[in-house]
């Protein structure tokens, strides 16, 4: 928990002095300010990305075919019994 709330408590002091952070108007002293350097660097790609070369395939797709089903009606022979009937009113 103290980990935790140290690490929360570095970013709000970070992003506050980055906030604040300013120079002089007349300094020039601003390229040797790492705070300065680091927030105006660029991400240099050293590759260039990959082409992909796509080339459409056409082929011939056949349909399958299923089968008609019989249009019989099955009935369920394992019905359940009706229930007993009580001894006592009959």
């Amino acid at each position: 928990m103290l980990l935790a709330l140290l690490c929360v408590a570095l970013v709000i002091v970070g992003g506050t002095l980055q906030a604040a952070h300013t120079h002089p108007r007349g300094d020039a002293s601003r390229s040797d300010c790492a705070l300065c350097a680091t927030a105006h660097v660029v991400v240099q790609i050293s590759t260039p990305p990959v082409t992909l070369h796509v080339t459409p395939m056409v082929s011939i797709v056949e349909a399958l075919v299923v089968p008609a089903r019989p249009g019989t009606f099955s009935t369920f022979a394992l019905f359940t019994r009706p229930p007993p009937v009580d001894a006592a009113l009959a």
